[in-house]
């Protein structure tokens, strides 16, 4: 019974991390990407100038 508690843990702290590498792939790819202007609606760096 002590392997098998042993086993979940293993497999829940290998699923644990798993999960966090996920996320911070996910946040890593939401952060380069350039996001839609608010204003003219074309997709460019969010600082850039409008005339």
């Amino acid at each position: 019974m002590t392997v098998m508690y042993a086993l979940l843990a293993l497999a829940l702290g290998v699923a644990a991390g798993l999960t966090v590498i996920v996320i911070e792939e996910l946040r890593w790819e939401a952060r380069r990407r350039v996001p839609r202007c608010m204003t003219c609606g074309q997709v460019h760096h969010r600082h850039a100038a409008h005339r």
